[in-house]
């Protein structure tokens, strides 16, 4: 099983690897299935299609006909909606002795969402540019990224608020309050081409987790995403994924890509991406706590000749002790197991990563790990993480 890219990448800068070497956080919206789910959703009464019938008259040689002008929840909402998401286009400096400047490396997808055209999308959308810009109508705006995150795949751009003066920016939902099956609808640019593509699901579940990666490919933290049964094609990484009401619910960040299946894409939760989306309009990053250590593995995945004595299971190992840092100075060394933290047992190093991330600098934390086998406890300041 695997992850699905769907930031468009030129073909030169496509690569491949493991399962989770392709985890590379993309969007939730494709083209075609709006036709195959609203006939469906019309009939279990989700959604409501009232009709209003116009004439159109003749010129005296034909009858009159009428047309049927179409007022859906659907069109209401994506009307709402799709004028705020524009492409983002990542530039970087043209490789080769001759070629000077920059040219295109890929295209994703963007949400404005105020009038001071801020703009959020992938942090991968913009990762390595050396300009980025956001076309509307196909019209090119130079954008300033203000900040990115790799721990939740979120970037914040801006552009001059005049240039954007006549969009309505998205508005903002509750991804806590959706219930699994109402519709969710995506929109985005698939393959960088085809701007503000709907295409309609419903929410297929809530609470998942899908490994986010840095750029060498290291597992480094596990996010929280919704699932959706929403198409997804590449270049839609960024993308709006909305509630009937038209409100942003997620921003579109990745489907699985194996042979057979269908319908698993996901997106990062609105109320989870809202604080991160301050911090980095704000600060420019988000600040998150440390204790100042690196974790070389999980217990778990310790031979058992080597586990002998102990008496937990589970825990991580510490490899390293930044000298002087918080967890130096509460006495934590290099081998030592941690197996707990404010008494929330910790089984993997993503668990103690999770833990930690709902705390902040400053917090202080209770560790409670074994040193030769026996328990001890120690109380660490924590430090920000850099």
């Amino acid at each position: 099983m695997g992850f699905y890219d769907d930031f468009d990448v030129k073909p030169k800068r496509r690569s491949s690897g493991s399962w989770v070497a392709s985890v590379i956080i993309a969007a939730l919206v494709g083209s075609g299935t709006t036709l195959l789910m609203v006939p469906a959703m019309l009939k279990a009464n989700i959604i409501k299609m009232p009709e209003a019938t116009q004439t159109v008259s003749s010129n005296g040689k034909l009858p009159a006909q009428s047309v049927t002008v179409v007022n859906s929840d659907v069109v209401s909402a994506v009307n709402r909606v799709k004028p705020a998401v524009v492409t983002v286009v990542n530039l970087q400096k043209a490789a080769g002795f001759f070629s000077h400047g920059t040219e295109e490396a890929g295209k994703g997808s963007g949400v404005l969402i105020d009038k001071q055209g801020h703009v959020v999308t992938n942090n991968h959308v913009v990762e390595g540019a050396s300009e980025v810009e956001i076309r509307v109508n196909e019209e090119p705006i130079k954008a300033k990224v203000l900040g990115t995150d790799e721990y939740t795949d979120l970037a914040v751009l801006q552009v001059p608020a005049d240039k954007v003066r006549d969009i309505e920016p998205v508005e903002f939902g509750s991804s806590e309050a959706l219930h699994t099956g109402e519709p969710a609808i995506a929109i985005g640019n698939p393959l960088g081409e085809f701007e503000q593509t709907v295409t309609v699901g419903v929410i297929s579940a809530k609470n998942r987790k899908i490994p986010m990666q840095n750029q060498r490919g290291q597992v480094i933290y596990e996010q929280a995403v919704l699932q959706t049964d929403a198409a997804i094609n590449p270049g839609n990484s960024g993308g709006a994924l909305v509630n009937i009401k038209g409100q942003l619910i997620g921003i579109n960040s990745a489907k699985i890509a194996s042979s057979g299946i269908e319908g698993l894409g996901f997106a990062i939760p609105i109320d989870e991406a809202k604080p991160i989306i301050e911090q980095l309009m704000t600060k420019g990053k988000v600040v998150r706590p440390a204790l100042g250590l690196a974790i070389s593995g999980d217990v778990k995945d310790v031979p058992e000749s080597l586990r002998e004595g102990l008496p937990i299971n589970h825990g991580v190992v510490v490899g390293q002790v930044v000298p002087g840092g918080p967890a130096d100075k509460a006495g934590i060394q290099k081998g030592d197991i941690i197996a707990k933290i404010d008494n929330v047992e910790i089984k993997t190093f993503l668990d103690m990563r999770k833990h930690l991330f709902s705390k902040k600098p400053g917090d202080s934390v209770q560790v409670i790990f074994y040193r030769q086998n026996k328990e001890q406890t120690a109380t660490v300041t924590l430090t920000e993480l850099k």
